[in-house]
């Protein structure tokens, strides 16, 4: 009896663990900027339903990435370890790599999977070719997801038109309809995918292709922010205009947020996050499910010298975009909602990076950390929870620039408090051409570089660097004109 009594009592307590187990929708916008969200500070993108989840949940002032260019960056989301530490450097390398996730690597879909959770990943997967992609890798439905970066069109059927290289970024999809726009398609995809999996804890990543290029988005709504730019007696950006363009000594930069066809895929990508939380409430899952919404790295902003690429947005103040190691390109936005467990309207000043979601998602999930896979990172829970939580140092190693392109070049990178150090690489060998120090609470924009006044504090930063660098075998991409 005793024996079936506690047989009996073990089935109760594990069915409600299961019950009490959230869901998790972890929403990642590409090339999102900090500074693209209303709830950041920004005045002309209407981002409603992001500033209803900030008012729901808790804002990160001082989330950062892991890498700021968009391969490296999800590999450090996915398996909570430093691109570096798996000698990825970067854009380079992924033409040559069938796998640059590799698939020894275990991602925090395949602990929840393992934990009994559905898992699905939607949308940019960027980091395998076939035989990589996220079925292989821990998710149990992957729709839309393949090797691509950029989707051809953001139009059905997702093609580029009248060539012959016209080809889609996902593979296989045969879904869709005339006149739909691709961020309305994925979202009604996550729909049907929470509906499917309401009755069991569920994983869904939604990595939207939105806002990176091509800058595309429905007529009307593109023509609701021209008309908002005139009223704000903003010249319009976008390709017919430079005037809003500055120049320092690393490159050309954005100052003003004035494109009206990316305001509307920022737009577009909102609007959809409220269909995903209103559907949640229909379904009677909002008290129990873990929204996290953020980017990718910071926006596209910068440009080389002598490129005349369209530029998407500002992130002033902060300096530079997508690319660089200043904040603009590792800044990003991120927010968390789980009314079950953090107080809503809640705001956090605790330093996070990229790698730090995945012992997160295990930690909400009351399930045991795995240190061997995530090893570098760092649950947040503790900041979440309102408690003390100071993050050791973050790493950054960008190992492949593209200066005709964004304009930037091979750099590392340490976090360690309020103070940062940049160590810049020559273009034609490994040596260090110049190093920076920034005070970030002083200086958030990076312009005052106090290396050479702060002696003691440039030595202890660099020697934590130059050891992490050494500890991960951090190699540096061969750079190309032009930019790889």
């Amino acid at each position: 009896m005793k024996y079936f009594a506690a047989l009996i009592l073990s089935l109760l307590s594990t069915a409600a663990l299961a019950e009490a187990r959230p869901n998790f929708v972890f929403v990642l916008v590409d090339d999102l900027g900090r500074q693209d969200v209303g709830v950041y500070g920004s005045s002309l993108y209407e981002t409603p339903n992001i500033d209803r989840l900030a008012a729901d949940g808790m804002r990160f002032d001082n989330a950062y990435v892991a890498h700021p260019r968009c391969l490296p960056s999800r590999l450090a989301y996915l398996s909570g370890r430093y691109p570096a530490s798996y000698g990825i450097p970067g854009f380079q390398d992924r033409k040559n790599t069938k796998h640059a996730l590799p698939l020894e690597a275990v991602t925090f879909g395949e602990v929840l999977q393992e934990a009994d959770y559905e898992t699905g990943y939607i949308g940019k997967w960027h980091l395998g070719k076939t035989g990589g992609e996220p079925l292989y890798q821990g998710f149990g439905t992957s729709i839309m997801a393949g090797a691509s970066g950029a989707p051809p069109s953001y139009f059905w059927p997702y093609e580029k038109r009248g060539g012959d290289d016209s080809g889609k970024a996902f593979e296989p999809y045969t879904g869709g309809q005339e006149g739909e726009y691709l961020v309305d398609r994925m979202t009604d995809e996550a729909l049907q995918f929470i509906e499917d999996k309401k009755d069991s804890p569920f994983l869904l990543v939604l990595a939207h292709y939105a806002v990176h290029t091509p800058i595309q988005a429905p007529e009307k709504l593109s023509d609701k922010y021209r008309d908002k730019i005139r009223e704000q007696k903003v010249l319009e950006g976008g390709p017919r205009s430079d005037l809003d363009v500055a120049v320092d000594n690393t490159g050309q930069y954005k100052t003003v947020q004035n494109n009206a066809v990316y305001a509307a895929m920022v737009d577009s990508v909102d609007t959809n996050l409220g269909r995903i939380i209103d559907r949640l409430g229909e379904l009677g899952l909002t008290e129990n499910t873990v929204i996290v919404l953020t980017s990718d790295h910071g926006g596209l902003s910068s440009r080389g010298l002598d490129s005349k690429r369209e530029l998407a947005t500002s992130n002033l103040p902060y300096r530079h975009g997508k690319g660089w190691l200043y904040d603009g390109g590792i800044r990003v936005p991120m927010i968390v909602k789980w009314p079950a467990g953090i107080e809503a309207g809640s705001a956090s000043q605790v330093q996070v990076t990229g790698t730090d979601h995945f012992p997160s998602l295990l930690e909400m999930a009351g399930l045991p950390m795995q240190p061997d896979h995530h090893r570098d990172g760092r649950s947040y829970l503790p900041a979440l929870k309102g408690g003390d939580y100071v993050r050791d140092p973050m790493f950054f190693h960008s190992s492949l620039g593209r200066p005709s392109q964004t304009g930037d070049t091979r750099s590392s990178a340490v976090i360690h408090g309020n103070w940062k150090l940049i160590q810049w690489y020559s273009l034609v060998d490994e040596s260090i051409e110049r190093t920076e120090l920034f005070n970030l609470s002083q200086d958030p924009g990076e312009q005052n570089d106090l290396y050479t006044g702060q002696t003691e504090k440039a030595k202890e930063l660099e020697a934590l660097l130059n050891d992490w660098k050494k500890s991960v075998n951090a190699r540096l991409g061969q750079f190309k004109k032009g930019g790889a």
